[in-house]
């Protein structure tokens, strides 16, 4: 307390700097952006972010009189100092120059201990949550991969960490186990209030456990966002891509938009489809505000290869080159050179490919996956697969002819020339 509060006394010896660098943190409206205040405060002063909130909770910028103000603030933290030193005193200690309790010459280290009975109760409690009572007798050698796994994690838990790092920590156990260590971490996570900052590459658990997903690309950060967002409204083809299981379906389109705001498109090479966005949206003036972010990113380009000290980055952006699934995948595909903003990828989830008999495609049949609660179902259309997934205990024959459709307003329309989200929608088939 004495360290933080002499920090706070001379941040606030010049009332009138800190007021001025807070206000430079408010947007037009004169509304202050907290977090841009906290990351000044702690970059002006060199202080941790406890001592910056501290300062913005005494709202100088709200007072007329703030000299007056921060002088009662420091004559407060001056007597709690005096207060906190006498304690000190009266126990046969002092404070060196680094703030450390000194007693009779040496600082003096206090090292938090639990009794025995604390210990036992802190892992059974532990042992019970990862199911590996049963094994408390056993030595380490005589631990399965997946049980010493579990191990790992209750040692994890025992200490009830305000922070958990946890690297693919389910990765060695079998798919029921992982099934239950989902649920009882994500229950963890609600009892304990602890942050958790998980490292996976299984999106299952990403979805299930996540209050926000950060994907990453080639070092690249792509999308920080909460689970559902990034499944419903990815950033780009690669989110879309990456997040879902069965994957996204793609297929590359033309087209333009037409004066009611729909969009007139041609898929699957000639089969003309109607494209409804779900919120209205003029393309001409996102079309005009990549073009600008373009130019705005090549002028940036540009200046650091003038600039001697910079160092260009291994893992700058990259194009995701999208997968469309196709029976005879052997042609190889030149580069279209000529892609514009009229070239688009639809993205449609396989809960939104509706197999009935009023469809207006017509496919067959490649394969179906019945798994009881769901059937998985890849559709040939021409040279061109499709997948969809059927809820409820349907049966398929391969190479049966079936009629679908694309349903709901969650199709996706990506940009082709930059991969980037645009909106989401309904398709029709003409």
């Amino acid at each position: 307390y004495v360290k933080n509060a002499d920090k706070l006394i001379k941040i606030l010896s010049k009332p009138k700097e800190v007021v001025q660098a807070i206000n430079e943190c408010k947007d037009k409206s004169e509304v202050l952006d907290t977090n841009r205040a906290l990351i000044k405060l702690i970059d002006l002063y060199e202080t941790s972010i406890y001592t910056a909130k501290e300062i913005l909770d005494y709202k100088l910028q709200e007072i007329s009189n703030i000299e007056e103000k921060a002088k009662q603030i420091s004559e407060k933290l001056k007597a709690n100092i005096e207060s906190a030193l006498k304690k000190h005193k009266d126990s046969n200690c002092s404070l060196n120059e680094n703030y450390e309790v000194v007693r009779i010459g040496k600082v003096v280290k206090t090292v938090r201990k639990m009794n025995k009975e604390e210990i036992d109760l802190a892992v059974r409690r532990v042992s019970r949550i990862v199911k590996i009572g049963m094994f408390m007798d056993r030595y380490p050698s005589e631990l399965s991969g997946g049980q010493q796994q579990r191990v790992a994690i209750a040692r994890t838990l025992a200490p009830e960490p305000s922070v958990l790092f946890m690297d693919e920590p389910l990765s060695n156990l079998d798919a029921k186990l992982r099934l239950e260590m989902r649920s009882e971490l994500q229950r963890l996570h609600i009892d304990t209030g602890s942050t958790f900052v998980y490292v996976t590459h299984d999106q299952m658990e990403a979805m299930t456990l996540a209050t926000k997903i950060c994907l990453i690309e080639n070092g690249v950060l792509n999308q920080y966002d909460r689970p559902l967002d990034v499944y419903n409204k990815p950033n780009n083809l690669f989110v879309a891509d990456f997040v879902g299981n069965p994957v996204i379906n793609f297929m590359d389109a033309k087209g333009v938009q037409l004066e009611d705001g729909n969009i007139a498109l041609e898929i699957l090479k000639n089969v003309k489809a109607t494209y409804t966005p779900k919120e209205k949206m003029d393309m001409g003036n996102w079309i005009k505000q990549q073009e600008a972010e373009e130019d705005s990113k090549l002028q940036s380009e540009l200046a650091k290869q003038k600039d001697k000290k910079n160092v260009e980055k291994g893992n700058k952006d990259s194009h995701f080159r999208y997968h469309i699934a196709k029976v005879d995948e052997s042609e190889i595909l030149e580069e279209d050179k000529t892609i514009s903003y009229l070239d688009y990828v639809i993205g449609i989830r396989p809960e939104f490919v509706k197999i009935s008999e009023q469809g207006s495609l017509t496919g067959e049949v490649y394969s179906a996956m019945p798994t009881g609660m769901e059937t998985t179902v890849k559709i040939r259309i021409g040279n061109f697969l499709f997948t969809g997934v059927v809820f409820g205990g349907v049966l398929y024959e391969i190479g049966q002819t079936v009629k679908l459709d694309f349903d709901g307003k969650g199709v996706m329309l990506f940009s082709r020339k930059n991969g980037k989200f645009i909106s989401q929608g309904s398709l029709s088939v003409e």
